[in-house]
């Protein structure tokens, strides 16, 4: 089942398979399974409760009041935006209980979320810091074509991690004379981007060095593969490890002298936060980036953090 309860939980509750199978996303559904464990084991642990019929209102609020306390990594609070998507997996969960009948009602309806403010943002980089990172990757290295070309897909799209990571070659693809990457969103969605010149580049570049290397690159083979793979040599033609994604980006940011934490969703922040830079309309960047709300592309407008743009400064008594 995943993420194993505590025994003692495990007597009492049950999780339902056929719930979180219904989430097309495996990291959806993992999520899901941690969260419900994790409320679980903190119930079991204060309440003497024998079935989700037991749970009342009472109990959520207290749960939430405990993730808000110390319910964090290392005893620190959640992040209000934490606390929102557990009471949010909770409250799916409870509805699906519902209509399975284990209980009369959902006791996380009316419980008061709290608002989400971003605590620790996505740090973002400058226009100058990316392009100081792609000129800091050697071309005449094994890896160089890899990385400049996972480098401008990250910055350039705005797409997540997992997108990137599951694209084959022939979602690189033409469209009306233009260049697109094909790509399963959140949910399943299909979405398109047209790409930016040079990240075409920079994937035409890393093609022909596969080419060159005599690896096949078939339309259903993966577009970004490994240059190695210690564990079996011959089996390169495989997805890219996620934290290797993550070690890829944190190798040029520290090349270049950047001394916060920079991760793939930093790119997926700078794509965001530049557009916005140069103007363009923040619905249109929302858009974009699929997001479903305009609130969310706001938590990365970094022209709302400048104390100089007050408009104060505009006041002439």
């Amino acid at each position: 089942m995943g993420h194993a309860l505590k025994e003692s939980s495990q007597e009492r509750f049950h999780l339902y398979d056929e719930f979180f199978d219904n989430f097309t996303s495996l990291h959806t559904r993992d999520n899901y399974r941690r969260d419900m464990a994790q409320f679980l084991e903190w119930l079991s642990d204060n309440y003497p409760l024998k079935s989700y019929q037991e749970i009342e209102r009472i109990h959520i609020i207290r749960y939430r009041n405990f993730l808000a306390e110390v319910g964090g990594r290392d005893g620190e609070p959640c992040a209000p935006k934490t606390i929102g998507r557990k009471l949010a997996a909770l409250s799916s969960y409870f509805h699906f209980l519902v209509e399975k009948g284990q209980c009369d009602f959902n006791p996380v309806t009316s419980v008061k979320r709290p608002r989400t403010e971003v605590m620790t943002p996505t740090n973002a980089l400058s226009g100058e810091q990316v392009r100081e990172m792609l000129l800091a990757i050697d071309s005449k290295n094994n890896s160089g074509p890899l990385h400049k070309a996972l480098l401008l897909t990250f910055f350039t799209t705005g797409l997540r991690k997992s997108e990137i990571l599951n694209l084959r070659v022939k979602n690189y693809k033409d469209l009306d004379g233009n260049k697109i990457i094909q790509y399963r969103g959140k949910g399943g969605k299909l979405g398109q981007k047209l790409l930016h010149p040079s990240c075409i580049n920079a994937i035409e570049e890393y093609k022909q060095w596969m080419i060159d290397k005599e690896r096949e690159h078939d339309l259903n083979d993966w577009l970004f593969q490994p240059t190695k793979n210690p564990s079996n040599p011959e089996n390169l033609n495989k997805p890219l490890n996620p934290k290797t994604i993550n070690e890829i980006i944190q190798k040029y940011a520290k090349k270049i002298g950047i001394n916060f934490k920079v991760s793939p969703h930093s790119a997926r922040a700078t794509f965001i936060s530049e557009l916005l830079e140069i103007g363009v309309d923040i619905y249109t960047v929302a858009q974009e980036v699929n997001h479903a709300s305009v609130k969310t592309t706001q938590e990365y407008d970094k022209r709302r953090k400048k104390i100089t743009d007050s408009p104060v400064v505009k006041l002439d008594f």
